[in-house]
């Protein structure tokens, strides 16, 4: 098997994120404005929506295509990044206890591990359906092969 590649292309997420930037940015200025007459309340609500804004905007920036920045599946195992830092972790296949997919509404990978912790990679990390579906194939079908140490 030939290492594979799935990169992070949260493009929908994105633009979701921001948008919602735009909407929180807005009203926390046109609060701000109006702050000069409603007083101290308006001026905190002001604040709150440029504090969301400002958040929707980071999480924007930080979900960026970067180089490294997906899943990397092996004869080894698999290298994980981390969807806000990019730093990768890496699962060896005899760590990895199974793989299933959940939620209905937003699925996503769920691998997992022999400790009893698990990884999520959500459908939202992916550009493309296929990519996610040729994701989970990669990731079910070593580890059903590998064998087990006794």
């Amino acid at each position: 098997m030939t290492a594979r590649f799935f990169p992070y292309r949260p493009t929908r997420l994105r633009a979701i994120l921001a948008g919602f930037a735009v909407i929180g940015l807005a009203f926390g200025i046109a609060l701000l404005v109006r702050s000069g007459e409603d007083g101290l309340l308006a001026s905190a609500r002001g604040v709150a929506g440029l504090a969301l804004g400002c958040g929707f905007l980071w999480l924007a920036w930080r979900l960026r295509p970067r180089d490294g920045y997906g899943v990397r599946v092996d004869l080894a195992g698999t290298e994980v990044a981390r969807p806000l830092d990019g730093r990768p972790e890496r699962l060896l296949w005899q760590h990895i206890g199974g793989v299933s997919q959940t939620g209905r509404w937003a699925p996503r990978w769920v691998l997992t591990l022999t400790d009893g912790t698990r990884r999520e990679l959500p459908r939202a990390l992916f550009s493309d359906p296929a990519v996610f579906g040729d994701l989970g194939r990669a990731l079910s079908r070593p580890a059903a092969s590998t064998p087990r140490d006794a």
